[in-house]
């Protein structure tokens, strides 16, 4: 935890003429969601296909932990926890994105309930946290996304104009909270990563991907 602190101090230190705030969702965004990770036999296929009950989450209608606990009784063969555990890693487009980013824009990861699964320590489990320059927790907060509360209590924590925020995630009703609360907000389709990072980039304002640097021919 020492090491993730110290990383959010340098960052923190990069961003000092940082101009507005990007919001990133944990599970969905920065780490791949189940559906994509996990290859158990029959899981179903939440965004990626024909998932009835996932639509309702996609709604607002119903809590991602909820959807988790109703599958966890359909399937009790399934431990949701121990996959969520086995089989996180952070995605690299969104790595690259925040190499791009540093220095430029304030990124922070803005999650519900990661503890739920990972434990308070959560933020060890991922090296890449450190770059964040900071991490936000719903549930720790008292009210989750996509109430628009969540999203006007994260501002202030930061001490952002919610109108300098670009909140990013992968359900359309969070994205509804979040431009009730005054911020811009883009989709992130986990079936095109890469062009979800690309939409992001060119949201605040980046070309899609860096340009190559030409190279001097010398004889």
């Amino acid at each position: 935890m020492d090491a993730v602190r110290a990383g959010r101090r340098r960052a923190l230190r990069r961003t000092r003429t940082a101009s507005g705030t990007l919001l990133l969702d944990m599970g969905g965004v920065v780490i791949p969601t189940l559906f994509e990770s996990t290859a158990v036999p029959g899981f179903p296929a939440g965004p990626t296909g024909v998932d009835e009950d996932y639509r309702s989450v996609e709604a607002g209608a119903s809590q991602e932990r909820d959807y988790w606990a109703r599958l966890a009784q359909r399937r009790p063969d399934l431990d949701i926890g121990a996959l969520w555990r086995d089989c996180s890693y952070v995605r690299n487009e969104v790595l690259g994105l925040i190499a791009r980013l540093a220095g430029r824009v304030r990124v922070v990861a803005f999650t519900n309930d990661m503890a739920h699964w990972f434990g308070d320590d959560w933020p060890t489990r991922f090296p890449a946290v450190a770059r964040f320059d900071g991490v936000l927790e719903a549930a720790k907060m008292g009210v989750l996304k996509p109430d628009p509360q969540a999203f006007r209590a994260a501002a202030d924590a930061l001490g952002e104009d919610p109108r300098r925020c670009l909140f990013v995630d992968d359900l359309a009703a969070n994205l509804d909270g979040a431009r009730a609360a005054g911020m811009a907000a883009e989709l992130f389709e986990v079936t095109d990563p890469a062009g979800s990072v690309a939409r992001v980039a060119r949201a605040l304002g980046l070309p899609a991907e860096e340009p190559r640097r030409r190279r001097v021919w010398s004889p």
